[in-house]
């Protein structure tokens, strides 16, 4: 399989479990600003992690 299978793999995927991703996204951005703080800053940044990924 080379990079190209792989990477487009992912994204087949990614944006089969769109909403799955998005959670995780979420939760991920909620686990940072609780441990460091800035919550806007992390909000703005997975708003765009998610309007970036298939199926946002």
């Amino acid at each position: 399989m080379n990079f190209d299978e792989i990477k487009n793999k992912a994204l087949d995927l990614a944006e089969q479990n769109h909403e799955k991703v998005d959670q995780g996204v979420d939760a991920a951005a909620g686990f940072i600003a609780g441990k460091f703080g800035h919550e806007q800053q992390v909000d703005s940044v997975a708003e765009k992690i998610k309007d970036i990924l298939p199926g946002g």
